[in-house]
């Protein structure tokens, strides 16, 4: 009896324990601090909101200029891309660009979780009725680092009218399902990560993410990261919500569907020959290793209309570490469209 009410109070503990609310970061203070001209959108789509963080061109010629939407890797969000956003906004009037907006993918930043998983097919209907929503409507340049490339290629071939270029960052592509090793991988990160919400949950995640025992692999901003342009309050918003449960899950669902929305999106370009057409695409892209490489140039071969630029020195983590090579992909890419836009993509 004794042991059924100790069992019992244990139980009780760990549900206040996981009960009491998180500080969360203010949202307008956690990108680029003082005189921040971003605006913070939330629309509800399907009851679901979306946060999406949107700074405008300040010049008036590119009112009417495509909107350019940034998705992160998996399990990071709009903070991911703080190190590019200062230049991006300086070159936005050349770029032709009216907007620059990062997204945070549901259960992400500050964005609402889902309570089952969603799959990017889902996730990109659901993204499109949101930005119709938020009034950001128009033709969009798409960039996506690491697992956002399998946003950006299946955003484009389901809405491809919406389109006018795309750029992929060390993307994934569409027969990374395929490979074992990456299956086992989204089982060891979800273990991973069940394993920090537990350490989250009694009280000792945060201090061994403080000691840098984390890898930024997983979502950790390590302080360090202001040597390469992030800010202060961006780094600390990163943390806090890293250490938030609702991050922790949102990350193990993604795991989940990595694989099945990685073969689906393969299943698309199988269907018919169905490939980029000549749809302007700037691939960046680390040589890890042959295999990468073959599969990288493979993804930008699905454009007739493509280019790849190297990523040096080699690194996933693009954003974090090499943010001047974003800028020149963009560059890349904005020159490409207004000097050889599509033909026949999007008709």
């Amino acid at each position: 009896m004794m042991m059924k009410s100790l069992i019992l109070l244990i139980v009780i503990l760990i549900a206040l324990i996981e009960a009491q609310p998180i500080p969360y970061p203010k949202v307008s203070d956690s990108f680029l601090g003082a005189n921040d001209t971003g605006v913070s959108l939330f629309p509800s789509y399907l009851g679901l909101k979306i946060h999406i963080r949107c700074y405008a061109n300040v010049t008036s010629a590119n009112r009417k200029g495509p909107i350019a939407l940034f998705d992160s890797g998996l399990p990071f969000f709009s903070t991911a891309w703080v190190s590019v956003i200062p230049s991006v906004l300086e070159n936005m009037p050349a770029w032709n660009i009216s907007k620059a907006c990062f997204i945070d993918r549901y259960g992400y930043g500050w964005s609402d979780s889902s309570k089952y998983p969603i799959t990017t097919q889902d996730y990109v209907m659901r993204l499109r009725g949101s930005l119709q929503v938020a009034g950001l409507t128009g033709k969009y340049v798409l960039v996506g680092w690491s697992w956002g490339s399998i946003f950006v290629q299946t955003y484009s071939l389901t809405y491809p009218k919406d389109v006018v270029g795309i750029m992929t960052v060390d993307g994934t592509d569409s027969k990374w399902g395929f490979i074992s090793s990456n299956q086992q991988a989204v089982i060891t990160y979800t273990d991973i990560i069940r394993g920090y919400i537990s350490l989250n949950n009694v009280g000792s995640l945060e201090s061994l993410a403080r000691a840098d025992e984390i890898s930024h692999a997983f979502g950790w901003f390590p302080s360090a990261l202001v040597s390469t342009g992030f800010t202060e309050c961006s780094i600390d918003a990163t943390q806090d919500i890293f250490l938030n449960n609702k991050f922790l899950k949102a990350a193990i669902q993604e795991y989940n569907i990595m694989v099945v929305s990685s073969v689906m999106l393969n299943f698309t370009y199988a269907l018919k020959g169905t490939t980029l057409k000549d749809l302007p695409y700037v691939n960046l892209f680390a040589s890890h290793d042959q295999d990468w490489t073959n599969r990288q140039t493979y993804m930008a071969s699905l454009s007739s209309n493509s280019m790849t630029l190297p990523v040096v020195p080699i690194d996933h983590f693009v954003p974090l570490t090499n943010p001047d090579v974003i800028i020149s992909g963009l560059a890349a890419l904005s020159n490409k469209i207004s000097t050889n836009p599509a033909k026949i993509w999007g008709r």
